[in-house]
Parts: C-alpha cells; sequence; structure tokens
C-alpha cells in the first residue's frame, strides 16, 4: 500500500445501521462509490455486512489471487524439495487412518 491510498483511509469506518440502510441506500451507496472508503453494516451496533466500490472490490481480489498463487508457488517448491531428500511418504489406507 502507497502513501497515497494511505491517505483515503480513515481512522473511524463509515457505519450505518440495517434501518438506515434501507432507508438511504442511494445515498449510501453513493458515498461508497465516491468516497471509495467501505461502508460497514451495523445490526444492534455489530457489524452484519461492508459494502465497497467495484475498483476497490477488484483490487482486494487481485490481491488474494496473488497470495494464493504465491502459496501454491511456496507448496509446490517445498513439495520438490522433500521430493529431492526423499522426505516424502506414500499414504497407505485414507486420510482418516492418518488422523489417528
Amino acid at each position: 500500500m502507497n502513501l497515497r491510498d494511505m491517505s483515503r483511509i480513515q481512522i473511524f469506518p463509515q457505519t450505518a445501521s440495517v434501518q438506515e440502510m434501507q432507508r438511504n441506500y442511494r445515498k449510501l451507496l453513493d458515498q461508497v462509490k465516491s468516497s471509495r472508503n467501505p461502508l460497514f453494516i451495523l445490526r444492534n451496533n455489530v457489524p452484519e455486512a461492508v459494502i465497497v466500490d467495484v475498483l476497490s472490490w477488484n483490487k482486494i481480489a487481485d490481491k488474494l489471487i496473488d497470495q494464493e498463487y504465491r502459496e501454491a508457488g511456496r507448496a509446490i517448491q517445498s513439495f520438490k524439495k522433500e521430493q529431492k531428500q526423499k522426505k516424502l511418504k506414500t499414504l497407505k489406507g485414507s486420510l482418516v487412518d492418518l488422523m489417528r
């Protein structure tokens, strides 16, 4: 995250009650789109959902996908290393047997 992105982040998140969302959904959605800050929807002061604009969601999704690829790459490297060192074992039976 660069300094420019950090300047957009609010210390206290925007919140709205479920009832407020029902009454003013267009205004609140426009606010989310223009500010690009998430809106936390609360029921009895407990977070129920978070609304984000599409651009922010796409960035989040891209980061999650990148992280999954990095983790998969590390798992493959670990497998190849253990395979080369002959540390792999053949599973006999089922995964249930392994858990016992």
